[in-house]
């Protein structure tokens, strides 16, 4: 079970009085903080027959009484996790693994964009949560709690998650429902009104960077600002290739071609690649380096790019601070747009064109 450093605190909250804990719970937080890991392994503590205390104080499964064994072979009859729908307990590219235990299985930023599979479903249709009926309605197997994990809660259909707040509102007797969302004023104000809502706020730069390096991350000090400070999505990042492919990314951004095509080929040679780098990834890194510019403009300080301080100074000295703000607000849309893009050369010059308007110097 994984419960991170910079979680620890929001635990021992949590389990002080283990038994009057609520019949629901919203754990929120941007992604790759360890909310999916934090919900498991909470699961499995309240399931667990036989609760043990760790060096660190944190009270945690045994990891080998009946109800922990079946949490790890995900059999646990007193346990369901509902997922987006074609995923389930096959997912990896999720917050956690669906093992509970492997660290190593990584937290990710989006299924779909993970697999670039248009075809794999990114809600949790009412179905599903009508299949939870029997499970709900009936008696627990071990006479204890039953708890249900909904990841991510902001992808239920306004429908499931209507039969959800049915559920809510009037509780059967010791069912715990964990809602885990990236997203969380997505969701119905009536839902999250039913919750105990837990944040998850992002770590230190030193205690994310210490815990990365620790782990034997390389680069920890670069990946940290650029994940937007959230360590396991750090951590993923520095498995693969993506600190070089975003570095050729944002080449671009530091040596712009006055010609928006031109600058889109670059950048379409790095999504057609063999590297895991897409159109979300894109956007959300030009989205990163404006907010860095107005930052920079506004505060001297930066935020994401702390390696490519002198890269922005220089452009962002040339550039309009309200053509940097409608940028951004371009960039919001763009981004509402960009898993199905109609067509994906056309797209990619339009981000390029929005990055150049926005250099344009003020002459006025």
């Amino acid at each position: 079970m994984n419960i991170y450093p910079w979680n620890e605190e929001r635990w021992r909250s949590l389990l002080n009085h283990p038994d009057t804990l609520p019949h629901a719970l919203l754990l929120s937080g941007s992604q790759g903080l360890g909310k999916l890991d934090f919900a498991l392994s909470l699961a499995a503590r309240l399931l667990c027959e036989a609760p043990k205390t760790q060096e660190n104080g944190l009270s945690v499964a045994c990891g080998h009484c009946t109800s922990c064994v079946w949490m790890a072979a995900e059999s646990h009859p007193d346990f369901r996790w509902v997922d987006i729908e074609g995923e389930g307990a096959e997912n990896t590219n999720e917050e956690s693994s669906a093992s509970h235990s492997d660290e190593n299985k990584s937290e990710a930023v989006d299924t779909e964009s993970k697999t670039k599979s248009a075809k794999k479903s990114t809600k949790i249709g009412i179905q599903q949560i009508r299949d939870l009926s029997d499970f709900i309605y009936l008696g627990s197997h071990r006479h204890g709690r039953r708890i249900v994990v909904v990841h991510p809660a902001e992808a239920m259909t306004l429908e499931a998650a209507n039969a959800i707040l049915k559920i809510l509102e009037e509780p059967p007797a010791s069912i715990c429902f964990i809602l885990v969302s990236h997203e969380w004023r997505r969701l119905l104000p009536t839902i999250r009104s039913r919750c105990r809502h837990i944040t998850f706020e992002q770590p230190s730069l030193k205690q994310a960077t210490d815990w990365l390096s620790s782990k034997g991350v390389r680069d920890a000090a670069m990946l940290v600002p650029l994940a937007a400070g959230a360590p396991l999505l750090a951590r993923d990042w520095a498995q693969g290739n993506f600190l070089e492919v975003y570095r050729k990314a944002v080449e671009g951004l530091t040596h712009p071609s006055a010609d928006p095509v031109s600058m889109a080929a670059r950048w379409m040679v790095l999504i057609n690649g063999k590297d895991d780098f897409d159109l979300q990834q894109l956007v959300e890194s030009v989205q990163k380096w404006i907010l860095d510019m107005v930052q920079w403009k506004m505060t001297g300080s930066l935020r994401y790019h702390l390696n490519w301080k002198e890269q922005i100074q220089a452009l962002a000295s040339k550039a309009d601070l309200s053509a940097l703000f409608a940028c951004h607000a371009d960039l919001l849309k763009l981004r509402g747009m960009v898993r199905h893009p109609l067509n994906t050369q056309l797209f990619v010059e339009s981000l390029a064109a929005l990055y150049l308007r926005s250099l344009k110097t003020n002459n006025r």
